[in-house]
């Protein structure tokens, strides 16, 4: 999947986990930086990625180590991210996103043909069993509806209010 795809999902993890918890404005918007954050972080082996690009040398040393959708897209990676965030105990909400946002990037990837190694170090990639080109019509359509469902998400009750207004079932 595209960047794009994947802020896109972590966007719509960020919102939802806003929408759970309901925290306070600042919080709030810490969650979805958060959220937006994990969803690109396992990209962090790759050096072109949005994250790759801006922590350029990490990205080299993470890549030379291990490749790429290797350790970074794994459930062991995913696992010890979550350790280090209970360990500086990390409010919940900002762990539900943050981890939220890596597993979503997981999973987007397990939808390309590539797939990833999720069981790392175990050699074996894992895919969906639909599978999709990255850059395609669907990656594209798929961070458009994660957009607009996080958009969704923040004005819910407008977006009902307005709907109300022109709907009216007939029973």
């Amino acid at each position: 999947m595209t960047g794009k795809t994947h802020i896109s999902c972590g966007f719509l993890i960020g919102t939802l986990a806003v929408n759970y918890y309901h925290p306070d404005i600042f919080t709030s918007i810490t969650t979805v930086v958060l959220a937006v954050a994990g969803s690109m972080l396992p990209d962090i082996c790759h050096t072109q990625s949005k994250i790759g690009r801006r922590f350029k040398l990490l990205s080299i040393i993470v890549r030379i180590l291990f490749g790429h959708r290797t350790f970074t897209h794994s459930l062991l990676f995913t696992l010890l991210m979550a350790l280090l965030l209970k360990t500086i105990h990390t409010p919940e909400v900002y762990f539900t996103a943050f981890i939220g946002g890596m597993a979503s990037h997981i999973i987007l990837d397990m939808l390309t043909p590539r797939g990833v190694k999720l069981l790392y170090p175990l050699p074996l990639s894992v895919k969906l069993p639909i599978q999709f080109k990255t850059g395609g019509m669907v990656d594209l359509s798929l961070a458009t509806a994660f957009t607009f469902g996080g958009t969704y998400v923040i004005f819910r009750e407008v977006i009902n209010q307005w709907l109300n207004q022109f709907i009216t079932l007939p029973f």
